[in-house]
């Protein structure tokens, strides 16, 4: 079952880590001048890079999670979950 975890932190940071096929995937925002910036790639360039043969489905769904509301990520994690 796909699962996703975000974690807000006093300093200003927001770890994301995903759940995907066993395999745990993070990234952190971290704040800077410009308001926030990752600290690795996101998560659909981590995951094509660990399973390069994932469909289009798959990477559109990792694609919005950064970006979806609550019930989008129930979604998203729905179509993942029936990748795995």
């Amino acid at each position: 079952m796909a699962k996703l975890v975000v974690t807000y932190t006093p300093d200003g940071k927001v770890k994301n880590e995903l759940t995907y096929k066993d395999e745990v995937f993070s990234y952190t925002m971290v704040p800077d001048e410009d308001g926030k910036t990752g600290d690795d790639k996101v998560f659909e360039v981590q995951v094509a890079n660990k399973f390069p043969n994932e469909p289009d489905e798959v990477i559109e769904a990792l694609e919005e999670l950064g970006f979806a509301d609550e019930d989008d990520i129930e979604e998203c994690l729905t179509t993942l979950s029936n990748y795995e």
